[in-house]
C-alpha cells in the first residue's frame, strides 16, 4: 500500500498541481492578487460565454440591443 507522501507526488505528477504549496500559510498579498486574477478570468470567461446577438433583430429585441449598446 502506497504512503501518503507517495500518493501526494504521483497526483502532483498527473495533474501538474503542488499539494504543498496548498497547506502552506499563504501570504495574504499574494492571495489577494490571486484572487484579483481569478475575477478577471472568471469575467472574460463569462463575456465569452455570453449569447451572440443574431445577425436581423427586429422589435422588442432591437430596441433592447441599442440600449444595451448605448448603455442606458
Amino acid at each position: 500500500m502506497p504512503t501518503p507522501e507517495q500518493l501526494i507526488n504521483r497526483w502532483q505528477s498527473q495533474i501538474g498541481f503542488n499539494f504543498n504549496k496548498f497547506f502552506e500559510k499563504p501570504d495574504e498579498l499574494n492571495l489577494a492578487h490571486e484572487v484579483a486574477q481569478l475575477r478577471k478570468e472568471i469575467e472574460a470567461l463569462r463575456a465569452e460565454l455570453a449569447p451572440v446577438p443574431s445577425l436581423i433583430v427586429t422589435g422588442r429585441q432591437a430596441i433592447d440591443e441599442f440600449k444595451r449598446l448605448i448603455g442606458t
